[in-house]
């Protein structure tokens, strides 16, 4: 019987080819299977320790002791898709793979010879269409050899990417006729240039790009209709930007920067693009890829309205009797058909961007919720329950009453919007009973959920704050009921007693704190005060916070970024968010045992000595987990200098 997956002992594969990308990401294939894994160090790390000898629940055990290590749920995660790819076997012996290997072609074809091939081909072919007479509508029996024409010039692409990428040392993967995309073509599995980089990605997608140019050629020279036509078609089908073909492969491998990035041009194209036009002064990390995508995209649109139009209109002029041939009144409806649909799509793009500029000013979220429904607490009740949250908890009864008295009391249904991404926000939020999700947009515009918020969170208070709109989306994920302060009561009630900045920063500090194991636990008064003595320190890349040998008065809770842990001039860890550093020389009485510095623009908090010592002997448990992992550290940091 096969034993549970926390008893396994299981082996990383001694199949491995590894690939460092320019964004710090690691490749990694099982060559014998074909499978790839793309990992940052941390995951990395954890393959390595799978050497046959631990369980997977042993594995775990050290994982969670390690320094910023990932939930529970993303190192299962990680094993599971390790070990349903190859990349990690139960065993001595490996399992021969049961998937068909890539392999590399007796026909084959150098860097040198692809390029200047395709550069051949694009040329050739462009000058036969600017020159050629050849007509673009084939008689009845040519529209059945278009098509074969268009299914053998879709092999020539595949055979030709398949003979660049063997010649560039990759495998071809999957060599097979397919049938499941109307015309039959032979077609080849090229995710392989993915290891061979770039270069290899962008001239596998070039050659496939060209076959086209090469078909349209071979139809000029042969004065053939069907196969100048098929060449036309095949341009509009693999220059498409959409899905994955070589076109948005080739723009992939050109301009993107980061090899995580999701291929979701397609999303920006529809979400983000005109409106981004309109906003241009906002940047984009991968702005480059997207906007040539989107050009890319339009152009291409424009192409296959005129394709269509002009074979529409040659149609109509070649049968004059068209209402009475069926034949021709079929193409005519089809041809009619790919001309509107660029001119649908267009509108839309537009509609979808006039809503999403006037939205924010015209339709608020805010706007839609009405104050009326539920149970309302009493008086009291609304009193204790503020008092109990982390905004609230240092106010006193009396400035308290009025707060709760012009608080508005909302029910919401699942599924409706609280706050909308951009809107004009004037109403600040407590959510009393339910849940709700933070969602926010990513660059190309998909939406994607950061947190999840319960009883007694506050919202909506940034932009209030600052007069900024709202920098996220709020959706109600339960029936739930929540208290509304409009802006004007904000101003008056609030801002008043605590103060803009202490506001905003308590809000930040206490949420990002309460989501720390180590302060899990502590009641909101006691976080609030702990809250309100940690200051925001920024951090450009390679600025020290701490300097090894050097005296040291603070203690650091990374809030955002990277900090990089050196000792003896070696990086020997990595902080993230929620990661601290400082304590040893603080519970030691000592000098900084190592450097730590910015690995790019980070944000930390910073808490002084006598306050960092208040902390751990205000709270036992608090205490013992910093020292805990003090102690940790200090072994960690003797072993690696006794090793060198």
């Amino acid at each position: 019987m096969t034993p549970s997956l926390n008893d396994q002992k299981l082996r990383l594969t001694r199949w491995l080819e590894r690939k460092d990308l320019p964004d710090g990401t690691r490749l990694l294939k099982q060559t014998n299977r074909g499978e790839y894994l793309a990992l940052n160090g941390q995951q990395e790390g954890i393959l390595a320790e799978f050497d046959g000898q631990q369980t997977v629940q042993e594995v775990l055990q050290g994982v969670l002791h390690a320094e910023g290590h990932p939930k529970i749920r993303a190192f299962y995660d990680l094993v599971l898709t390790a070990q349903a790819k190859g990349f990690l076997h139960e065993g001595d012996t490996e399992p021969h793979s049961t998937d068909e290997k890539g392999r590399r072609w007796n026909v084959r074809c150098t860097p040198t010879g692809a390029f200047a091939l395709a550069l051949c081909l694009i040329f050739g072919g462009a000058a036969a269409v600017t020159v050629s007479e050849v007509p673009l509508i084939p008689s009845a029996p040519g529209w059945f050899l278009t098509l074969l024409s268009v299914s053998l010039g879709l092999s020539l692409a595949n055979v030709l990417a398949g003979a660049v990428l063997s010649g560039l040392g990759r495998e071809v993967y999957r060599q097979e006729v397919r049938l499941d995309l109307v015309l039959p073509f032979f077609s080849v599995d090229t995710r392989d240039a993915i290891m061979g980089g770039r270069r290899v990605e962008a001239l596998t997608a070039l050659q496939m790009l060209a076959s086209p140019f090469g078909i349209a050629l071979i139809g000029w020279v042969m004065d053939s209709t069907p196969v100048f036509l098929a060449g036309w078609v095949m341009a509009l089908l693999l220059a498409s930007p959409f899905g994955g073909s070589p076109a948005h492969a080739l723009l992939h491998a050109l301009f993107r920067k980061q090899h995580a990035l999701p291929r979701c041009a397609d999303t920006f194209l529809n979400q983000k693009f005109l409106a981004q036009l309109f906003n241009w002064k906002e940047s984009l990390t991968e702005e480059r890829y997207f906007i040539m995508h989107s050009t890319w995209a339009v152009l291409w649109l424009g192409a296959v309205f005129r394709f269509a139009s002009e074979l529409m209109s040659r149609q109509a002029s070649v049968n004059t009797n068209v209402l009475f041939e069926p034949g021709a009144q079929t193409v005519i409806f089809l041809l009619a058909l790919v001309v509107a649909a660029p001119l649908v799509f267009g509108l839309w793009l537009v509609a979808k961007a006039g809503h999403r500029l006037l939205a924010p000013r015209l339709f608020s979220a805010e706007g839609k919720l009405t104050f009326a429904g539920g149970q309302r607490p009493g008086p009291d009740e609304t009193v204790k329950f503020l008092s109990s949250t982390l905004l609230f908890s240092q106010l006193s009864e009396a400035d308290l009453r009025p707060v709760a008295e012009a608080m508005e009391f909302i029910v919401v249904k699942p599924g409706a919007h609280i706050i909308r991404e951009r809107d004009r926000g004037d109403l600040m939020f407590v959510l009393y009973r339910g849940r709700v999700e933070v969602q926010k947009e990513d660059e190309s515009g998909s939406v994607r959920p950061v947190a999840q918020l319960a009883p007694g969170d506050v919202f909506g208070e940034i932009a209030l704050l600052q007069q900024v709109p709202r920098t996220s989306s709020v959706v109600v994920v339960e029936a739930t009921e929540l208290f509304a302060l409009k802006k004007a009561d904000f101003d008056q009630l609030l801002l008043s007693t605590l103060g803009a900045k202490k506001i905003q920063e308590v809000v930040q500090v206490c949420a990002f704190l309460r989501r720390n194991s180590i302060f899990a636990d502590w009641p909101p008064h006691a976080l609030m005060k702990v809250a309100g003595q940690f200051a925001f320190h920024d951090c450009a890349a390679g600025a020290e916070v701490l300097s090894e040998g050097r005296h040291n008065e603070s203690f650091y809770i990374v809030y955002e970024g990277e900090f990089g842990v050196l000792k003896g001039g070696a990086q020997v860890a990595t902080l993230g968010p929620g990661d601290f550093c400082g304590e040893i020389s603080l519970l030691q009485g000592t000098a900084a045992s190592a450097n730590v510095a910015a690995l790019r623009h980070s944000r930390c908090l910073k808490l002084g000595k006598e306050s960092f010592l208040q902390l751990v002997s205000r709270d036992f448990l608090t205490g013992m987990a910093i020292e805990r992992t003090s102690d940790k550290r200090v072994v960690a940091l003797k072993k690696k200098g006794a090793a060198k």
